[in-house]
């Protein structure tokens, strides 16, 4: 999904928000600073506009923000895309839309997910979320955190490298009743060949080497796959996950009748925010701040620096 602007989801549902939208005023001048004091300049098109940073996280909040998400939960992710954000600007206080490379949903494919009767109330929801956390953001020892988030775990999110000290495994036992927590992919072995060869580096092998070839040589407590050899050849778990189109990098083959069966755990990297865990534990009561902090270790949440 390419980005569109936040605009083109207020003309649909709010005339007055779509001025303040490309603005950060009603009467259609540019307010400097906005609401937020960051502004993000739409530059297409040879084009360039104002949009404060609080309005433009509504359509960015629009693409991360799952349908069923709990209200705590929809907050801790707004924050989540606030802090993505102003870790890119660095400091800056404003930053051109083209160098976020932020997602947005393009309005037919708002109404293909919730439907058109639906839009408004969706829209208000999430609109709601940023502004009720408006300006806070996560910091780790005064500084921004890369706010990593994953659909769904193995049931355990994944340990951080030493760039990433707050990524620290935590258990997410709900995880075995999200959708889609176990699926299983058949491939025949000269369909597994195939992919295999596409590659950066291709392995070369043939269909008949399937699955002797194939060694997952190391995985992560969290089950994830680390490293994988094929033939001759090593590849990390997320090369593998992308070549073969799965859910996750959490995969193990076994032959079958029909070829070789791959099941995988869990949907996305695994690191980070889980959003269906944080989203259980808004049901029970948590507040957008205590699931952050859960999921990342020894943060803060705090006004924009």
């Amino acid at each position: 999904m390419r980005k569109i602007a936040a605009v083109c989801l207020t003309v649909m549902l709010i005339p007055y928000v779509t001025t303040l939208a490309w603005t950060g005023r009603a009467d259609g001048t540019v307010q400097a600073g906005g609401l937020s004091g960051k502004t993000i300049l739409l530059d297409r098109e040879g084009a360039q506009r104002a949009v404060d940073l609080e309005e433009y996280l509504i359509g960015v909040a629009a693409v991360q923000i799952p349908s069923d998400f709990e209200m705590e939960a929809a907050k801790a992710q707004a924050i989540i895309a606030r802090t993505a954000i102003c870790r890119q600007m660095d400091g800056k206080e404003e930053i051109a839309e083209s160098a976020l490379d932020m997602d947005y949903l393009e309005q037919e494919q708002m109404e293909e997910i919730w439907g058109s009767e639906e839009a408004l109330s969706r829209f208000k929801e999430i609109k709601d979320a940023v502004s009720e956390t408006a300006g806070q953001v996560i910091l780790y020892n005064g500084e921004y955190i890369e706010p990593l988030f994953t659909r769904l775990s193995t049931g355990r999110t994944r340990q951080g490298d030493e760039m990433h000290p707050y990524l620290l495994p935590v258990e997410v036992p709900e995880a075995i009743e999200g959708e889609g927590y176990m699926t299983v992919q058949i491939f025949t072995r000269d369909e597994l060949a195939e992919r295999f060869n596409s590659m950066h580096e291709s392995p070369g092998i043939s269909g008949d080497e399937i699955p002797d070839c194939i060694q997952i040589i190391e995985k992560d407590s969290s089950g994830y796959v680390k490293s994988v050899q094929v033939g001759t050849k090593t590849y990390t778990g997320d090369e593998i996950r992308y070549a073969l189109d799965l859910p996750s990098p959490a995969f193990r083959f076994e032959t079958c009748e029909d070829g070789v069966r791959c099941t995988v755990t869990g949907i996305g990297h695994g690191y980070g925010f889980d959003q269906f865990g944080a989203n259980r534990k808004a049901s029970e009561g948590w507040s957008a701040e205590e699931i952050l902090k859960y999921f990342f270790s020894g943060v803060s949440v705090e006004s924009i620096p």
